[in-house]
């Protein structure tokens, strides 16, 4: 025996599962004096069959455990056993009230669990608690999925335009090379070669930051660090990332940076390579946020039994609204009207690696006059 009453097609649709014919007639009528939709079955068999031929699944299931042909445990197990309908909260109803059977019932994964005689204001309330946390379940995950679909949007964007660029340079200055080679001089080769040799620099970079960008995520990247690391002379370090900085930045091949306070005999256990992207990805974001005269202070000391780094720049700053978010894949400050380059994931592989290493690092900044990065890694133990 089944029934399917549909009073209002936006309203939730629950499927009421007993072989007591009185107690379906029952709560059908209870359910649809609150506003629910329901759907009737005497049995875990019949049950099944609706859910199958329904083209809506219902938003809650309610069901007897001693019931003839497929008892309730055995619907629950069928209904689990669906992966679209996983999310389908499942409460057994049933007379049974031994311990035993309430702890099958939620060791299986029940969301709750009502005794006979029938509460029906308890009843109610569940449902509605349930249908209620469902609901904000459903609309966290839709959150979640369009953040996660914007996000995947703006990647395709800024990878592909990323990789576009160096790309048509590149092809450019080769198509110029072979058509015009013999009718240019040294010094037009010369700047031809030099275009080229930026694309190709901007192009290695950004396979780089993705490769290293994957490990990451992928949870890989600390226990590789671990593997490569051994002892490092960090002011020999941050030298060289200065000059790799220096060599992606947009804004001038000769940013001036100076070292001030800095304790050249610091050493720590790093991946050398991984610790230098860290640090000159920092300094790289500094460089291009500040004027063209300004020079980035790097000061290097210790904290404690902590190396101290910092790199303090007399650029623009960043909006306080927007200082939780720059360590964010993809995320950088006022893109629109700053053309950075880059994916925006600098920082977050900057913060990724130096975590990984055992450190920490930390922003501040005052809008309209610079930003103070600090670095902390753990000193090399003797």
């Amino acid at each position: 025996m089944s029934q399917d009453y549909s009073p209002d097609e936006q309203s939730p649709l629950i499927l009421f599962v007993d072989d007591n014919a009185a107690l379906l007639r029952s709560v059908e009528r209870l359910l649809r004096l609150e506003g629910y939709r329901v759907m009737l079955a005497e049995n875990g068999e019949d049950a099944l069959r609706l859910l199958e031929a329904s083209d809506k699944f219902p938003d809650m299931i309610i069901s007897d455990i001693s019931m003839p042909k497929l008892d309730g445990f055995d619907l629950f197990r069928a209904v689990r056993a669906r992966e679209e309908w996983l999310d389908v909260p499942f409460l057994f109803l049933t007379a049974r009230d031994q311990i035993e059977d309430l702890r099958q019932g939620y060791s299986l994964g029940a969301d709750d669990y009502l005794v006979k005689p029938l509460d029906q204001e308890r009843l109610l309330m569940v449902i509605g608690s349930k249908l209620k946390r469902r609901d904000e379940l459903l609309q966290r995950i839709h959150d979640q999925q369009s953040a996660l679909e914007t996000a995947r949007r703006e990647l395709a964007w800024m990878v592909a335009h990323e990789l576009r660029t160096p790309l048509v340079s590149i092809s450019m200055v080769s198509e110029i090379l072979s058509d015009e080679f013999d009718r240019m001089g040294t010094d037009q080769i010369r700047d031809m070669l030099d275009t080229m040799q930026s694309g190709s620099v901007r192009l290695n970079r950004l396979v780089e930051q993705m490769v290293m960008y994957v490990q990451l995520e992928s949870g890989s990247l600390t226990d590789m660090l671990q593997q490569r690391a051994r002892r490092t002379d960090l002011f020999d370090i941050v030298v060289s990332a200065i000059e790799r900085a220096r060599r992606f930045c947009q804004r001038s091949q000769d940013a001036p940076a100076r070292f001030e306070d800095a304790d050249a005999d610091i050493q720590v256990n790093s991946d050398p390579n991984a610790l230098r992207h860290a640090i000159a990805e920092v300094i790289l974001n500094a460089f291009e946020f500040s004027p063209d005269d300004d020079e980035i202070v790097i000061g290097q000391g210790t904290l404690d039994d902590q190396a101290q780094l910092t790199i303090v720049d007399q650029g623009i700053g960043i909006p306080p609204e927007e200082l939780e978010h720059v360590f964010e894949p993809y995320y950088q400050v006022n893109r629109g009207y700053f053309e950075q380059q880059g994916v925006g994931i600098g920082l977050t592989l900057a913060r990724g690696i130096i975590e990984a290493h055992g450190g920490s690092i930390t922003l501040t900044s005052v809008l309209g006059k610079g930003t103070r990065v600090k670095i902390l890694l753990p000193l090399l133990e003797e």
